[in-house]
Order: structure tokens, then C-alpha cells, then sequence
């Protein structure tokens, strides 16, 4: 028992597996997202981050250039299919100190709490968090879990760290070289490959939805998934008002609200852009949803609720989730502005803002 609690704290708790996870896992995505955080060179003391899952598409390299000498310098932690949840504890550890950011932008479904999604017992959330939880996350992580099932294996997670990287230790050594060659390269080249990725202009022009009916026409061309995916999301049955969605906002948008209390650093949330097109069935405009009441208490500054609504059109979407090319541009333009127009002015910093 004493020589398996010191392998587990010397290989799995000190943090030293994190660094050979596969780069491509959930939990690898997030261990390369922030060591290129860590490694991104500052050229500014006011540095604006954004954090969400891949429908946050904001483009750093493209903010950079609309606002060039702002004084303002712009980073992005996205990570796809993470949640508010995975966000607090990235945040937690790109910003140990809480001083690093003059701002933090924050993604929200809608500023209303519909609970079609039960985000508070999201097995997913163990597979990303693996590297970022300390035993002194072990009630609170686990208690977040509302299903004792959940709250157990969170609790492993969090105990048996070696349990957690379980499947992908097993997967290092039958992949040993190539894992390196690739962790290699995530290293050495995955940051300035995303800053400069170019985003497909792509669109779904000719799509059209009679919601009364729900009946989607499809333009030409799209695969039975991409149908799937325009299909999933607006035609998902609404979930209502359950309080559930409010009560997991309220924890895990306060614990950011908590951790940054007292700093400098600004929260900014913003209502992401809905899709092609806007459900009928979420115009709600609740004024004491959660993050209404966050912000009437000071907590958070809420961007401009109409501010995407020129994205919500079919030529702006990839699918019927992610924004295109031209979409995330103007998605990012749009966030320099009103980010800058909250925050005020900087003082103009000289040369560009490169990786």
C-alpha cells in the first residue's frame, strides 16, 4: 500500500504523467492549451483571454490585427466540449496568481437558464479534468455531482489519479514512439499553427427551417452527420425551467467570480451566437436568470445581448454549431470592440502582437 501511494503521488499526483498524455485526448487538448498559454510571449500588461468550448472561434491573430495599437493584446483557451465546470480549474491554473489578465470573456448558451442539458452530471468532465484536480478539490469536485454514480467516480478520479489516466497509459505503451513524435510536435508547433489556422468559408446557404413543423431543408452537398448536427440543434426539444442550469451557473461561473475577487481582472460574459438560425422557443428574455442577477450584483459585465444577432444567418455557419471563416472574424471583431469598449483605453503599446 505505502510503495502503491508513492508511485501514484510520484507519476500520476506531481503532475509528471500529464506531461506524456496523448495530445489529441480530452485531457491532452487541455494540457497542450495551456502550456502554449504558459510559453505565449506578453506583449502587453493588458492581455484579454477568452475561454469556451469549440464554438468559442475567436481568432487572436485576426483581434490582433482589427485593434492594432489598441494597447490591448487578445488569447484564447478554447477547448471543444469543455464546460464551465473544466473552465474554472484552466483558469486556475493559467492564472496562479490572478493578476495575468485584465480581462477573462466568457461564453454563455443564453442569459437565460433553460436546462435541456444536465451539465452538473457530465461524465465527459472527468477525462479533461484528470490533470488539473489537487486533493484539495476532492469534496468539492465530487460533491458538484448531484448522482452518487457520478460523485464516486469523481472521487476516484481525483484519489486514484493513475486510475483516471488508466486507458491512456495502457495506449503509451503500445504507442510509445509515435505519442512522442507527436507530443513533440504540439510543443514546438501546435501554438503558432492555431493562431494562424485558417477557418473553411464554407456556408449553408439555402438552408431553411419551418420550426412549426420541423421540417429542415438542406442545401446540396451535406454528409447524413452534418444533417445530423444542423438537426440536433434546432430541433432539440426545449428543456424548460428547472432551476437546474441556474444552480450549476451559479456555482461554477461564482467559483471564477470568487477565485478573481479582489483582482484587477475583469469577467465578461457574453450570449454566443445561437446558430443559422434562432429557436423560437428561447426568446424567454428571463431578468432573474443567474448570470442577469451576477451582473446586477457586479460580478460580471454583460456584453451587449444583441450583439451576434448579425451571425444568426446561414452564410455564417460551417455547421449547424460552428461559425465559419467569415463568421468567426466578424464573431472576433465584434468581441475586440465591445471587450475595448468595456474596458476603456489602454495605453497604445508599439510593434504588433505575434506568437
Amino acid at each position: 500500500m505505502v510503495l502503491f501511494a508513492a508511485v501514484e503521488a510520484a507519476v500520476f499526483h506531481s503532475g509528471f504523467y500529464a506531461l506524456f498524455v496523448k495530445p489529441d485526448s480530452s485531457a491532452g487538448k487541455v494540457v497542450s492549451t495551456l502550456y502554449n498559454e504558459s510559453k505565449r510571449e506578453i506583449r502587453s500588461t493588458k492581455q484579454v483571454l477568452t475561454v469556451g468550448d469549440s464554438r468559442m472561434s475567436f481568432r487572436p491573430k485576426a483581434a490582433h490585427e482589427h485593434t492594432a495599437g489598441s494597447g490591448y493584446s487578445f488569447a484564447n483557451i478554447m477547448v471543444p466540449g469543455s464546460t464551465p465546470r473544466i473552465w474554472y480549474y484552466m483558469l486556475r491554473e493559467a492564472d496562479p496568481a490572478r493578476n495575468r489578465y485584465s480581462a477573462i470573456v466568457i461564453p454563455i448558451d443564453d442569459y437565460d437558464d433553460d436546462d435541456w442539458e444536465d451539465l452538473a452530471n457530465r461524465p465527459a468532465d472527468f477525462h479533461y479534468l484528470a490533470p488539473l484536480l489537487r486533493l484539495s478539490d476532492t469534496f468539492e469536485f465530487t460533491f458538484s455531482f448531484t448522482k452518487w454514480p457520478l460523485r464516486w467516480e469523481a472521487l476516484r478520479t481525483v484519489l486514484l489519479r493513475g486510475w483516471a489516466y488508466q486507458q491512456d497509459f495502457q495506449a503509451l505503451l503500445s504507442d510509445g514512439p509515435e505519442r512522442m513524435a507527436a507530443i513533440k510536435w504540439v510543443r514546438e508547433q501546435s501554438a503558432q499553427a492555431v493562431y494562424n489556422y485558417v477557418y473553411s468559408d464554407h456556408g449553408l446557404k439555402g438552408l431553411r427551417v419551418d420550426f412549426s413543423k420541423g421540417i429542415i431543408h438542406y442545401p446540396e452537398g451535406l454528409t447524413e452527420a452534418q444533417r445530423e448536427v444542423i438537426r440536433a440543434n434546432l430541433l432539440r426539444p426545449a428543456g424548460g425551467r428547472t432551476g437546474q442550469r441556474a444552480a450549476y451557473r451559479r456555482k461554477w461561473f461564482g467559483k471564477i467570480v470568487e477565485y478573481y475577487r479582489g483582482s484587477r481582472t475583469k469577467l465578461l460574459v457574453l450570449r454566443a451566437p445561437r446558430g443559422p438560425f434562432v429557436r423560437p422557443d428561447l426568446a424567454i428574455d428571463d431578468a432573474a436568470s443567474s448570470v442577469r442577477d451576477m451582473a446586477r450584483r457586479g460580478d460580471i459585465l454583460l456584453m451587449n445581448e444583441k450583439l451576434f444577432d448579425e451571425l444568426e444567418r446561414p452564410e455564417m455557419y460551417g455547421d449547424g454549431v460552428h461559425l465559419n471563416g467569415p463568421g468567426s472574424l466578424r464573431f472576433t471583431e465584434l468581441i475586440a470592440d465591445e471587450a475595448l469598449r468595456l474596458l476603456g483605453p489602454a495605453a497604445p503599446t508599439a510593434g504588433q502582437f505575434t506568437r
